[in-house]
């Protein structure tokens, strides 16, 4: 197994290096177990840890003897009791660990209980990274994800903590343990009134769970609960007033200045402009909402998104400009990757707005983006009720609707179109595309289309009675009819548009599916491209042309140009994860603010964006070192000091020195980071 840097100065601190750490017999183990329980109920976290541990480790055991089958429950216990501010206790929790570890070496318990030890000794980088070692062994019990996420919070990255915990309320809904902690969480960040939703979710689990460990998390609870109730009332308490007279025309001019400089794209100079705004008025929902803009200009998302959530909450949950910027923050929050939480802000959109089609629109698609699909349809149907006439909602839900169908859902609906035999049980693959490019025709006006083409419909339709009337569908004979014309049609058509008819039948679509098969005849692929197709407009390509970008390659080709310009230059991946190594920075942090490193993905590669240039729009003091760091990796210096001191001079103390990152966080301290020594050449940045 691999120890980590100051793991076995951990646990010899603790002096029980070598002391062999064995499990009680189960009846022992049981009742260590229960008095443990006991001294947590009134709060005495570090009590129940000992009696935990004196299970564990039974006295005067000897080193060579067989231990039974490890109790995991009084250990997983003892790594939840674990005070966060107890080092000493930590180094016991490591050791029993390391023991346990050595001989099952398969068991996430024991890597969660290094993760813990390690975090509650500020070693989090490392307690990351056993953490997630617990996730791989196990990703299916709530433990580690309460240990990673704190572990997350812990090295400074409440965002991925909440998500994390997040994950495990999913996942154990019914613990009130996992609201707890997910509240506490939020509660830190300073998102009360989530924090205490969150709360009261798991005092009311608790209330109505007879568990030994019940009593305990009622009690934190309830505390929580009220410290967030006293927040929510001093956060009212601290509403401004109305501004005076002059400080009305002081704010005036503040924002002129502000919005001129944004327009002439000084955004450095109009963010300092915007900060002193908000002393003349900071409760102006206009400022709120045009320093929303700003700060996602300079790629802080996050404070981005929280100033757009402000300004509508300045407006008032009913006012139409609230729900403006509620769609602008969830659009942010899905760049940031969160479509939880742009739903979220989609939905008070439509409570400022119920009529906003780009609030419906946006929710529809995110909806759609997190497989919620029954809800994306629901949406979809709000939608066709403001606007009957459009196609692509009722096209997209009549898809979603499609997609949702179960395989008995789908043999019915071929039986009704006389399809399938009556008597035939089973679907082939070859079944379910047939019957979806019927209804991909059917939902593209196939039956109209037929009507025009063929002097009787008679075998070619089936009548379907639904809530809203009668529905035609098309029959077997139907969609081989609609079939026919509709290649001969996009035959023609094609030749309008100077396609040679040699060339025809060897188009393909701009994904690169045949738009034709062997016998002439439009594919299923085909037939959407023809129903799409209109003069003037090329949809397809000739057999030379290679098949374009996806939208996420185009995406990606945006943003790659969009850093250029801002100063941002592309460095390999071997220099990346070199860069991880050489500034012992965890890979999120590196990717927020200051650094702001970009990671951009085309669906076939990743590309690394370092902001590089001097002095431009992206640079800032703190990520201005690391460009010096890829200059030296580059002149072939990959040279990484591991000394914590400077060499003392005539006699003086050494200094000490300290990585880029520290921990997991980035070194704010007033002593320089230790750098690799740099190739000749090699420029040092300020």
């Amino acid at each position: 197994m691999r120890i980590y840097p100051g793991f076995k100065t951990m646990i010899a601190a603790a002096g029980l290096l070598a002391v062999p750490f064995f499990i009680c017999s189960a009846a022992a183990a049981g009742e260590e177990l229960k008095h443990a329980r006991e001294a947590a109920a009134p709060g005495s976290e570090g009590r129940a840890f000992d009696i935990a541990m004196s299970g564990l480790r039974p006295p005067g055991a000897p080193a060579d003897r067989k231990a039974a089958p490890p109790d995991r429950e009084l250990f997983l216990y003892a790594v939840e009791m674990l005070p966060e501010n107890s080092p000493g206790r930590a180094g016991a929790l490591a050791a029993a660990a390391e023991e346990l570890l050595v001989r099952q070496g398969d068991d996430y318990a024991w890597y969660l209980g290094i993760c813990k030890a390690l975090r509650v000794s500020a070693q989090t980088a490392e307690a990351v990274s056993n953490c997630k070692r617990a996730l791989e062994l196990d990703p299916t019990v709530y433990p580690v994800y309460r240990e990673l996420g704190l572990t997350y919070a812990a090295a400074g990255n409440p965002r991925k903590a909440a998500e994390t915990l997040a994950q495990g309320v999913e996942i154990s809904s019914s613990n009130c343990q996992a609201h707890y902690y997910l509240a506490k969480v939020l509660e830190k960040r300073g998102d009360s009134s989530r924090a205490a939703a969150s709360y009261a979710d798991g005092l009311s689990l608790a209330k109505r769970d007879p568990g030994p460990d019940a009593a305990y998390y009622r009690a934190l609870l309830k505390d929580g609960l009220r410290r967030t109730a006293q927040k929510k009332e001093k956060a009212r308490v601290r509403i401004p007033g109305p501004a005076s007279p002059g400080d009305k025309q002081l704010a005036a001019a503040c924002l002129e200045k502000f919005r001129e400089e944004f327009l002439k794209d000084n955004l450095g100079t109009a963010l300092t402009e915007s900060d002193s705004c908000l002393k003349f008025a900071p409760a102006d929902p206009r400022l709120a909402a045009e320093r929303a803009p700003l700060m996602v200009r300079l790629g802080r998302y996050e404070d981005g998104v929280r100033e757009y959530e402000r300004a509508a909450s300045l407006y008032g949950e009913k006012d139409p400009a609230s729900s403006l910027c509620r769609i602008k923050a969830a659009e942010t929050w899905i760049k940031l990757g969160s479509g939880d939480r742009a739903v979220t802000q989609y939905r008070l959109a439509l409570k400022a707005a119920p009529r906003d089609m780009n609030a419906l629109k946006g929710l529809a698609a995110a909806l759609e983006a997190r497989s919620s699909f029954s809800e994306a349809i629901e949406t979809y149907e709000e939608i066709l009720k403001l606007e009957p006439g459009n196609e692509r909602a009722r096209v997209r839900k009549d898809e979603l609707k499609s997609g949702t169908l179960t395989s008995a859902q789908i043999l019915e609906g071929l039986k009704l179109r006389l399809v399938a035999d009556e008597k035939k049980t089973t679907l082939q693959p070859e079944d379910v595309k047939l019957f979806k490019a019927i209804k991909a025709a059917e939902t593209g006006g196939a039956v109209d289309y037929l009507k025009k083409k063929v002097p009787s419909l008679r075998g070619l339709i089936a009548e379907r009675k639904t809530g809203e009337g009668v529905r035609l569908l098309l029959t077997g004979d139907g969609y081989k009819a609609y079939s026919f014309h509709a290649s001969r049609d996009a035959v023609k058509f094609l030749e309008g548009q100077g396609v040679g008819l040699r060339e025809i039948f060897k188009l393909r679509t701009l994904a690169g599916a045949s738009v034709f098969d062997q016998g002439g005849k439009l594919t299923a692929e085909g037939e959407e491209l023809w129903r799409k197709s209109s003069p003037g407009t090329k949809n397809w390509l000739l057999t030379y042309e290679p098949v374009p970008a996806s939208p996420q390659a185009r995406q990606a080709n945006l943003e790659l140009t969009e850093a250029e310009k801002t100063g941002y230059r592309e460095i390999s991946e071997p220099e990346y994860l070199w860069l991880l190594r050489a500034t012992d920075c965890p890979e999120d942090v590196l990717q927020k603010y200051p650094i702001i490193l970009k990671v951009i993905s085309d669906g076939a590669r990743v590309r690394y964006m370092l902001c590089y240039i001097e002095n431009a729009l992206c640079m800032n003091p703190m990520n201005s070192k690391l460009p010096s760091y890829i200059e030296a990796y580059r002149s072939g210096n990959d040279f990484i000091s591991d000394a914590k001191a400077s060499t003392a001079f005539f006699g003086s103390g050494g200094i000490r020195k300290h990585r880029f990152c520290e921990n997991g966080k980035l070194w704010g301290g007033n002593v320089d980071p230790v750098e690799p020594v740099r190739a000749a050449g090699a420029v040092s940045k300020p």
